[in-house]
């Protein structure tokens, strides 16, 4: 069962993302080194989308910005 996050956490910047996503590109790197090529790459596709999703975060962040100025 998924454990629940404490209502109070303040959400993730973009900088928390990159370190996660560059810990898990180094678990993939180890997985490949393991001879494990299959769950290397599944977790590469997935950091892969992450990281699309986090450029879309910060086109949307950075139109944000220029619009309120």
């Amino acid at each position: 069962m998924p454990k629940k996050q404490p209502a109070s956490q303040e959400p993730a910047s973009a900088a928390d993302i990159e370190r996660a996503i560059q810990a898990l590109n180094k678990m993939a790197e180890r997985l490949w080194g393991d001879d494990r090529e299959a769950e290397a790459k599944a977790l590469l596709d997935a950091l892969d989308a992450l990281n699309r999703a986090l450029d879309r975060i910060r086109i949307g962040e950075s139109r944000r910005v220029v619009t309120l100025h």
